[in-house]
């Protein structure tokens, strides 16, 4: 194996230790009144709720600008939050500034998440052997003869064996990307985040890259996808998540928010993405 629902009313309380007790429904992952904003005026993320269970893969659609990126970013500890709580695995993961609190990250719970951006962030100068090996050895602390063993399973179970010492240079963005994956799933993560990861791609590639998420599904890798193929969204996502203006819309399975939404706002942004009757 490659690797190991509801929205929740807005609350301005700041939750405690307890909120984030492993017994509450949907506690793998739990933003409680999470805000941030880039200055005053663009709010991406106004007052979240959100739960994910650890079964969950989790897509998220909406308009750009929507605060779907900056969710992902906020997830990874790339970015900070000016408020609320982030839970990860039943503990307190994430504080926003507001909190008080000098450490607002939990660097062990950190290092549990694997993130691939939509350009690959591959280094140039390193094989793809060293990319890959880089951070386990670094980070994880392994030694570099067992991270080798780990790259060369992942790179063929992703068809990517005969390119263990090629350099991204001689890689095709499929491949890019492919090996982008291998890479975040080398700390063997709990959780994947994937941000846009085929919208810079070929057609043809981007079937490559979907295929390798789709592997990673069937094996219960618990996900959260932001994409703009809706296709896609629905055949890989347990829930679809719709925000816009930074607020979570609607939520809900894949065939009743591509069918039927409830809300208006979801409504007009998928028609104009799919036809709905």
């Amino acid at each position: 194996m490659l690797s190991p629902q509801t929205m929740v009313a807005p609350s301005h309380v700041p939750p405690t230790v307890s909120d984030f007790s492993p017994s509450t429904i949907g506690d793998f992952v739990q933003f409680r009144d999470v805000y941030k904003s880039y200055g005053e005026n663009l709010v991406v993320m106004d007052h979240m709720n959100l739960d994910m269970r650890a079964d969950d893969r989790l897509v998220i659609i909406g308009p750009s600008g929507s605060g779907k990126s900056s969710l992902l970013r906020v997830m990874m500890g790339l970015e900070g939050v000016q408020g609320g709580q982030i839970g990860f695995q039943g503990k307190p993961y994430i504080h926003g500034a507001d909190s008080g609190r000098s450490k607002r990250i939990d660097a062990k719970l950190q290092k549990q998440i694997g993130m691939v951006f939509q350009h690959y962030t591959l280094f140039p100068h390193l094989s793809v052997l060293s990319n890959l090996i880089l951070a386990p050895v670094k980070v994880g602390g392994i030694s570099k003869a067992e991270a080798t063993e780990r790259a060369r399973v992942y790179l063929a179970r992703l068809g990517l064996e005969s390119k263990l010492h090629a350099y991204p240079s001689q890689l095709s963005g499929g491949q890019k990307q492919r090996v982008a994956i291998a890479r975040a799933l080398m700390l063997e993560p709990k959780l994947m985040l994937f941000d846009e990861v085929t919208s810079a791609l070929d057609p043809e590639m981007v079937i490559e890259v979907q295929n390798v998420m789709l592997q990673l599904a069937e094996q219960k890798m618990a996900m959260i996808i932001v994409t703009h193929d809706m296709h896609f969204a629905r055949d890989i996502a347990t829930r679809v998540v719709f925000c816009a203006s930074g607020k979570i819309v609607e939520q809900g399975a894949p065939a009743d928010m591509f069918k039927c939404p409830k809300e208006a706002r979801t409504r007009e942004f998928l028609e104009k993405v799919l036809h709905l009757d």
